[in-house]
């Protein structure tokens, strides 16, 4: 089997009074860049890349000049080679960012063939499931842009959760520690104490500002708090996880494992948060997830995207091992974006729908999901 071609689709939906804020800027769209590899035996894979804060068409751009002219006439099934030789042919410039974003929408392509070639899920391929159900939280809860109270807001969208089954949920942070802590005191007497709790600061805070704000949570029984300092700020992050009685995560703006290295050895992180549409894909995850098994620092995906990139989240779900193995393990988290997206779901003919707070593994081949092609071609924009 050989590769014949590889296109990617850019998609970008305006959110008009739907556009929501958190800790960086205003979102007013979302985009997405979709990868598609043709083999000479008719069978195509599909990856996604995430990428936040600009337009998808500069990961279109690196898929398409950077690494497609050494991918056509590549075996698929040489995944691990492939991986390791875009890698170093980019490497000088290339070990975070765009780069590793556009690398792992074609490695979770060439996946997807290969579960696609021998009729199995992708899960089956890198080992086996520990688990073919995802205990999902929702990620949602940003600012809303066009309320008359914030406030009020959220904690309307909170309890739609909480109505809707989700026995746990995600609010953004990060608006400065009296107003963050005015939305946690409301949500969390919204929702009562049985439903966890978790907090995204997504990086806006120094070290000082994130313990005082940890310290002031504690009171409100927060799971866990995200990203509460800049991902360059690993002394940051180890400060903030000594003076914290919650659990810090982090990861989502990391790269590969020697990104993950840092956050991994030097204890930085209580829970890793790697994104498998932005750290490489499938192979690379596998070797993260190997270093974090090695230290026993559990890992909790970062997920955000599309039905593709949900698709090859849950596969990599399946297979996430135990932190630590024991009789009674702990059910790891898997995030479901709930935030406003006017495709999200549009990109593929099978849909996946919560049932009691669960989402099944796709157990068809490959990810498990099929483009909706002519819904894909028409909303494209490069």
């Amino acid at each position: 089997m050989k590769i014949t071609d590889v296109k990617t689709y850019v998609l970008e939906g305006l959110l008009g009074d739907q556009a929501f804020g958190w800790s960086l800027w205003v979102t007013d769209r979302r985009q997405s860049a979709l990868c598609v590899v043709t083999t000479d035996e008719g069978i195509e894979g599909v990856g996604e890349a995430f990428f936040v804060g600009g337009p998808s068409t500069i990961t279109a751009a690196m898929i398409q000049d950077g690494y497609v002219p050494l991918l056509i006439g590549a075996d698929p099934f040489q995944s691990s080679v492939i991986w390791d030789f875009l890698y170093n042919r980019t490497r000088d410039q290339g070990q975070k960012g765009l780069p590793i974003s556009a690398l792992s929408a074609i490695d979770i392509a060439l996946w997807d063939i290969k579960g696609k070639a021998l009729g199995v899920p992708v899960y089956r391929l890198l080992g086996g499931a520990y688990r073919h159900r995802a205990h999902v939280y929702a990620t949602g809860l940003y600012e809303p842009q066009h309320v008359p109270s914030i406030k009020e807001a959220l904690v309307a969208e909170a309890l739609g959760y909480k109505k809707s089954g989700f026995s746990a949920m995600k609010l953004k942070v990060g608006y400065g520690i009296e107003t963050d802590m005015k939305y946690v005191q409301a949500v969390r007497e919204a929702i009562g104490d049985e439903v966890m709790l978790m907090v995204d600061a997504n990086h806006a805070y120094n070290a000082a500002e994130a313990i005082q704000l940890a310290r002031r949570m504690e009171a409100y029984n927060i799971y866990w708090l995200e990203e509460p300092v800049p991902p360059e700020d690993i002394d940051g992050y180890v400060e903030v996880k000594q003076k914290s009685n919650i659990l810090i995560a982090g990861g989502e703006c990391e790269y590969t494992r020697f990104g993950f290295r840092e956050l991994i050895t030097r204890r930085a992180v209580d829970i890793l948060q790697p994104d498998l549409c932005a750290t490489g894909g499938f192979t690379e995850m596998m070797r993260i997830l190997a270093l974090a098994s090695a230290w026993n620092v559990p890992v909790i995906p970062h997920v955000w995207g599309t039905n593709v990139g949900l698709a090859a989240a849950l596969q990599l779900f399946a297979v996430l091992p135990n932190f630590p193995e024991r009789r009674f393990p702990a059910e790891p988290l898997f995030e479901y974006d709930r935030s406003p997206h006017p495709f999200r779901d549009k990109v593929t003919h099978e849909q996946f729908v919560m049932k009691k707070g669960y989402l099944d593994i796709p157990e068809r081949p490959g990810l498990g999901v099929t483009l909706d092609m002519d819904y894909i071609r028409k909303h494209a924009i490069g």
